[in-house]
């Protein structure tokens, strides 16, 4: 197998070792830990309730820092997209300076869109009712007909500005009305431990999106654990990682890690690279990256489990309390030859049948859920990814919004990594 790589840098060298010890114990392992509390169950109605919902969506979607969709996307000046994924029509531009902006696609007259096409470029945002007309930055340039407006004020009918920042080659904003705060505050220590990976340098090689009859977390907890593996993915993902030795941690913000052995591939490569001549390799990874599968949660809707080929951005959004759409997106290096690496193409067709396997089984859980017999949730150590993230959605939510019995508590936030 020829891995691509040189020079290879060291990252947190004390974190590695400190979840290299981590992974040792749970090894050795063979009783509940001492000192960790009881996981409580979680009520099953946290997956039904449409109040609950609604306030999921409005406190935390429409607050949080959201990604969208890659930088380069957006590569020269006047690019725009239109991001609808959160049930309003978010006009994002790529400025003169070569910035990012962030405007709802509504005019400040009567509300028209501003742009009608879902990506293009233009030098002008005009309205395409009466074609009001604003710079790239929102700022409202030209009106037909002016005189017959009663003193209208052009610089106080600008665009609805939406927070918006970039990390590492991401688009992030956030519907807030108040600042969200910084950006990169918000997605460390996630974004540090990262770094390694060059998001920025790195490229789109395939995107799918397939939607699911079922809640959003139904969908989402599927991927905080490889308990699962074993049962779904026996002859997949459990060829791959040993859940055995899996380490999970617990980080600010909502966000967590989980780190689980490989079995095969401990030089780099996903599940299939064993039988390739060539696998991708990013010089600036850790051994760890290869040895495991670091696999990370940033709150509210992303997952990626990584390797030194590259990494899957698997995104979660919610349509409807009972139905989610699933986009995922594989990034790794450039690569020289005209034609993609067979890895990659084998890798697509692998990622999406592993992705089937968690299909095939989410609606029937949703089915469930909704029976009326499904109440309580127990979860295991293994699975304290999953509660962590339910209390950090009850943390936005505001627990004095959500009736008693389905309320998450702060148990876990003592066990958060410093």
């Amino acid at each position: 197998m020829d891995i691509q790589k040189s020079g290879a840098i060291d990252v947190q060298p004390e974190k590695i070792e400190e979840i290299r010890k981590q992974i040792e114990y749970e090894y050795k392992r063979n009783s509940y830990p001492d000192g960790f509390p009881q996981i409580p169950d979680l009520s099953g109605r946290r997956y039904t309730d449409e109040e609950f919902f609604d306030l999921e969506f409005k406190n935390i979607f429409l607050k949080s820092w959201i990604m969208v969709f890659r930088e380069d996307e957006l590569s020269n000046p006047g690019d725009f997209r239109i991001f609808g994924k959160l049930q309003r029509d978010i006009l994002i531009v790529r400025q003169k300076d070569q910035s990012i902006k962030a405007f709802y696609n509504t005019c400040s007259h009567r509300g028209a869109p501003v742009v009608r096409e879902n990506e293009g470029n233009t030098k002008l945002l005009k309205c395409q009712y009466h074609s009001w007309s604003y710079d790239l930055d929102g700022s409202l340039v030209r009106v037909p007909d002016e005189r017959d407006f009663f003193n209208l004020d052009l610089s106080c009918k600008g665009l609805k500005e939406v927070y918006c920042d970039v990390w590492d080659g991401w688009v992030y904003i956030s519907l807030s009305d108040d600042d969200p705060g910084h950006l990169r505050d918000f997605l460390d220590p996630v974004a540090s431990e990262m770094e390694c990976f060059k998001s920025s340098e790195l490229i789109t090689i395939w995107k799918n999106s397939t939607d699911v009859k079922a809640n959003w977390k139904t969908c989402l907890d599927a991927f905080m654990e490889v308990y699962h593996s074993p049962t779904i993915h026996k002859d997949t993902v459990n060829i791959l990682l040993d859940g055995n030795g899996m380490a999970a941690g617990l980080l600010k913000n909502g966000h967590s890690r989980m780190v689980t052995p490989k079995r095969i591939n401990l030089d780099g490569g996903m599940l299939g690279a064993e039988g390739q001549d060539f696998v991708p390799y990013i010089e600036t990874c850790d051994s760890i990256h290869a040895e495991t599968n670091v696999a990370y949660a940033i709150f509210p809707n992303f997952i990626t489990p990584t390797d030194t080929s590259g990494y899957v951005a698997i995104l979660f959004w919610p349509k409807s309390l009972r139905e989610t759409e699933i986009e995922y997106i594989q990034l790794g290096p450039k690569w020289e030859e005209k034609e993609k690496p067979q890895y990659w193409v084998e890798q697509e067709v692998s990622f999406h049948s592993i992705m089937e396997e968690d299909f095939k089984n989410l609606e029937p859980i949703q089915r469930s859920h909704d029976s009326g017999v499904f109440n309580e949730m127990p979860l295991n150590y293994q699975e304290r990814r999953i509660y962590y993230y339910h209390q950090t959605v009850d943390d936005w939510v505001g627990r004095e919004n959500i009736n008693n019995e389905m309320v998450a508590e702060d148990i876990l936030s003592p066990f958060v990594e410093k």
